[in-house]
């Protein structure tokens, strides 16, 4: 009877590890959750803050990680580039704000050199860019890479979607709720509940 019950119980164990290896390979966000869980500590060492449940998940590039805060439950996906540039450094507070909930799928870029502040519930479709400088001539040089750079702080609004591809410049301003279309380039501000599409953006309608 033992053998029995022992060989029932093994049949039970393995179709219950089937069972969860058919999850783990249908639902690829289970072992990007383990992988985040592993590399939490280090994530708290690199940043400035780090919030409870966020996953930095594969990014490509990290730069001046210790000038950047990041909120609780954030989910930055793979092949993202997430820099402070050098020339903020010297910066006394955080240079770079992500909020709590923000969500920023693959592939985005966040290059801060002035301020960059993505408020809670932000989200970025894939291949976003988001930028707070402008390359300038003023040294001479024929390469704009020997040139200081031109700055303007940006600001994304609570709850505001941005599309696939869009670009987002120094100087803008983007309020709560909005919609920025795939695409688009913003330069400057975008009122609070705004559709806003185009190179540049401009208003067509409102989230309301």
């Amino acid at each position: 009877m033992p053998a029995v019950s022992d060989e029932g119980s093994l049949r039970h164990l393995l179709r219950r590890l089937e069972r969860e290896v058919d999850e783990w390979r249908r639902e690829p966000l289970k072992a990007v959750v383990a992988r985040a869980r592993v590399q939490r500590p280090l994530r708290r060492r690199q940043f400035h803050t780090f919030g409870e449940r966020s996953i930095v998940h594969r990014p490509v590039w990290l730069y001046g990680a210790d000038h950047i805060a990041i909120g609780s439950d954030v989910m930055v996906l793979e092949g993202c580039w997430l820099a402070v540039e050098r020339q903020a450094w010297g910066a006394r507070d955080v240079v770079m704000r992500l909020g709590d909930h923000v969500g920023i799928r693959v592939y985005c870029t966040l290059s801060a050199a002035h301020e960059v502040t993505l408020e809670d519930h932000v989200v970025l479709g894939s291949s976003v860019t988001i930028i707070d400088s402008d390359h300038t001539w003023q040294s001479g040089a024929p390469s704009v890479m020997a040139s200081p750079l031109k700055t303007a702080p940006v600001r994304v609004g609570r709850g505001t979607w941005i599309g696939d591809r869009a670009a987002v410049l120094a100087g803008s301003d983007i309020g709560e709720q909005c919609i920025i279309g795939a695409n688009s380039v913003v330069k400057g501000p975008i009122p609070d509940h705004s559709i806003a599409v185009g190179s540049p953006a401009k208003v067509v309608g409102s989230t309301r």
